[in-house]
């Protein structure tokens, strides 16, 4: 107490808060909002961000997008994706860290998951410490098996969604977007399991571990179904029983995408046209206003809606250069719990592998800063480590690779009509 004392009377009140790990914000789910996840795979949360943190976040986005460098600019003008992409934002923007360590966006994945309901005792207080208070490797590592209930931030980017942009196609967050073990194998019918589909990716006794992510994709820019360039969902596409009409496309999809390769995850209309079109008639888009968010599985099959509007016929050239500069922004937040295990995809991009020598199979509270933990609260020793930012996913080297992929792709289909 005499010690708080002094510090009170030393350092400025927020400077006492800023040593103290933060925590998210509540959120109480519905019991119908659960029950539509696990059924659809998918919902939607209004106003996940209002008020200072929105401005804020909208502020940075527009930044990330100006600041776009000249050879950034060039890559777009041949592969029209994204008119933004940039991933790992909240390590450069402090707005964009608020957002993802301070909104609701963490508390609500964690009760998603059923990390909320874990034992107190048995999450020890929510994850493991690297304070370098004596302890020794074992005993971290100890910790960490012990403190495993606890969620991270596994990825984060701001995208811009033009007209025109290709986005990618109908997918699912796999290993190259999502650099985690799969916690389902299409090959595997889940027979020696034992339980249901979803007692398994949940955790519960005699099934699976519980590492099925979550992705919060939460929008800085109006978007209606009317106008198109919002999010577009496949419900019940998360699927991974492979039984029923919808379970049976999406392991169709699924097999079909990962043929192609790590560089395929976005080509499914290229590699099956029919099974694409199958798709497109679960389609589910929505009216949403800056600071709704989309919640939705990670095997949830997603793509960006294309904009509705078509101005190719249009002479009123003013009306044409209007609408090519819309940008609709959105942010995308991925969440694991401690305790899911890393998988090296290849792609040599993340700093967790390149500096905490993470390998296929580690837990990603192994990765310490470069998957800082969100809930139940920040880890200061975290939130304070520099951090070596990753390399940019889709840089000249990815994108070349990407259009001789398609390239590649498309003479196959010709040579098999």
């Amino acid at each position: 107490m005499m010690m708080m004392t002094i510090l009170s009377v030393i350092f400025p009140r927020a400077c006492l808060a800023n040593a103290i790990s933060s925590k998210p914000a509540s959120y109480n789910l519905t019991p119908q909002q659960i029950i539509d996840y696990q059924n659809d795979g998918v919902i939607v949360i209004r106003k996940m961000l209002q008020g200072e943190i929105l401005q804020g976040a909208i502020k940075a986005a527009n930044k990330i997008q100006r600041s776009r460098g000249i050879s950034r600019r060039i890559l777009y003008r041949i592969f029209p994706a994204y008119r933004t992409l940039s991933f790992q934002t909240y390590r450069e923007h402090k707005a964009l860290k608020k957002v993802a360590f301070d909104s609701t966006a963490s508390t609500i994945c964690a009760k998603l998951m059923g990390l909320d309901s874990d034992d107190e005792e048995k999450r020890g207080g929510g994850g493991v410490r690297h304070d370098n208070t004596g302890e020794d490797e074992d005993e971290r590592q100890e910790k960490g098996k012990q403190n495993h209930r606890s969620l991270r931030l596994l990825k984060d980017a701001v995208l811009g969604f033009s007209k025109g942009d290709n986005g990618c196609g109908w997918h699912i967050d796999d290993r190259v977007f999502w650099p985690c073990e799969d916690s389902h194998n299409d090959n595997d019918d889940g027979s020696k399991d034992g339980g249901s589909v979803f007692g398994r990716l949940l955790g519960r006794k005699g099934g699976r571990k519980r590492d099925v992510g979550v992705n919060v994709w939460i929008t800085l820019s109006p978007v209606t179904v009317a106008e198109g360039g919002g999010l577009a969902v496949a419900p019940g596409s998360h699927c991974l029983s492979g039984k029923g009409k919808i379970g049976k496309l999406a392991k169709k999809a699924r097999k079909i995408i990962r043929s192609g390769g790590n560089r395929s995850t976005c080509m499914l209309e290229q590699l099956d046209p029919e099974c694409n079109s199958q798709m497109d008639e679960l389609k589910r888009v929505y009216d949403l206003q800056p600071g709704d968010a989309i919640v939705h599985d990670r095997y949830l099959f997603h793509k960006p809606d294309r904009f509705k509007f078509d101005d190719d016929d249009d002479d009123d050239n003013e009306k044409k250069n209007k609408n090519k500069k819309i940008v609709k922004q959105r942010i995308s937040l991925r969440y694991m719990p401690s305790d899911a295990t890393f998988f090296d995809n290849g792609m040599n991009i993340d700093g967790a592998h390149q500096h905490k020598n993470l390998v296929t199979g580690d837990p990603l509270w192994k990765g310490g800063e470069y998957f800082p933990q969100t809930w139940p609260y920040a880890l200061e020793e975290e939130t304070n480590a520099r951090v070596i930012q990753d390399q940019n996913l889709v840089d000249t080297k990815f994108l070349f690779k990407m259009l001789k992929s398609i390239a590649s792709q498309k003479i196959q289909l010709k040579k098999k009509q």
